[in-house]
């Protein structure tokens, strides 16, 4: 799969898109292969986001998907937490000042009863990390470790991720349920086949939630590519990006670790090329859907959470939107083309191709986070 043609496609990309380092993995049945352009083929980045189906799988093997929480309301089970549809939103700040010590995770938990409850469960998906941090505390006090030490002998010795750990330089302990493991690509094509073959992780797959695209289980995106189910998540903190995708009917998986601000957009690029060469086909870019005037304008207003603001403009054909990264502090302008009755498309610049949606009245979701019309 990754022959020499792909090699020289891959480093076009990472020229054209500024990215300083790119290493990746693929599995088509009995065809194994990584590259690396700007690094080696094994070299170990933090995977952020990718840690979730690694909790996820954690959280399967210790705790009932149906028990509550014991610290958010008895309506929100485990389940809740791994599909992003507890109802909760938020998040807790500057979650480095709970240290680095054992506690630092379990300190953390007892502050989430201050987080803003916004629905009810199963009500709306909204990507929230709390709700991973808990479910890594529960996990980790079922297996009578902290949560490194229980997904290390649940998750890493299971999968036979022999390079794996949690030494990212300045990562909140406390955060790493949620985004804080450092691995490389052959591990996480161990994890792949791990996720693959083992009956018992089959559950991460159940559609459990609806984000702006496709669905999600339990520490899993899902897509259909040319008709075929497709799993993974991806992973992005400051310059470090990840991508892990499975491909359950054709026993593949896709493996993509890069360093620079636009390694998702590069990234998103390499996985329809592997798409065309698995599926015979990339995505399909989905039509514009014929919206009113009256109905674009209707989405227009200004849209806040807890660490973004986009405010939302009608032009009688598309909406754009000023997006500004409370973190960073950095703003960013998108156009956007309908494609459903709710559902819009950025066209042009980095984020071309990304989604965002107004799930309920007075509600958007930007980046998969829940905002509201303020």
């Amino acid at each position: 799969m990754l022959d020499t043609t792909f090699f020289r496609a891959c480093e076009d990309a990472v020229e054209r898109w500024d990215v300083q380092s790119l290493a990746l993995g693929s599995i088509a049945r009995d065809d194994v292969s990584t590259l690396g352009v700007g690094c080696a083929a094994d070299a170990r980045y933090l995977v952020a986001s990718v840690t979730k189906p690694m909790t996820a799988a954690l959280a399967l093997q210790l705790l009932d998907l149906d028990d509550a929480t014991g610290v958010w309301p008895e309506d929100v089970r485990v389940r809740h937490l791994l599909a992003h549809t507890s109802g909760y939103t938020g998040e807790l700040e500057d979650l480095g000042r709970f240290g680095d010590g054992d506690e630092a995770l379990a300190a953390a938990v007892r502050e989430l009863p201050s987080l803003e409850r916004v629905f009810g469960v199963d009500e709306v998906w909204s990507y929230a990390n709390s709700g991973y941090w808990l479910a890594g505390r529960l996990a980790a006090e079922a297996a009578g470790a902290t949560f490194e030490e229980a997904l290390r002998t649940y998750v890493f010795d299971a999968a036979g991720m022999t390079a794996s750990g949690f030494d990212a330089p300045g990562f909140p302990r406390a955060r790493r349920p949620s985004g804080g493991v450092v691995a490389n690509v052959p591990d996480l094509l161990a994890l792949a086949r791990w996720l693959l073959g083992e009956p018992s992780l089959a559950p991460m797959r159940v559609v459990r939630g609806r984000p702006v695209g496709g669905v999600y289980g339990l520490g899993l995106f899902g897509q259909r590519v040319a008709g075929v189910d497709v799993w993974g998540h991806t992973g992005s903190y400051d310059t470090s990006k990840a991508s892990l995708l499975i491909v359950p009917s054709r026993s593949a998986a896709f493996v993509g670790l890069a360093t620079g601000l636009r390694g998702t957009q590069m990234l998103r690029e390499i996985e329809d090329r592997w798409f065309e060469r698995l599926l015979g086909e990339p995505r399909r870019t989905p039509a514009d859907v014929p919206l009113s005037s009256d109905a674009l304008a209707a989405f227009a207003g200004v849209y806040s959470s807890f660490d973004s603001e986009a405010s939302v403009a009608a032009d009688g054909t598309r909406l754009h939107v000023d997006f500004l990264d409370r973190g960073s502090g950095e703003r960013t302008t998108l156009a956007a083309r309908p494609i459903g009755p709710v559902t819009f498309e950025v066209v042009g610049g980095d984020f071309d191709g990304e989604r965002f949606d107004f799930p309920r009245i007075g509600f958007a979701r930007f980046g998969s986070r829940l905002c509201r019309r303020v």
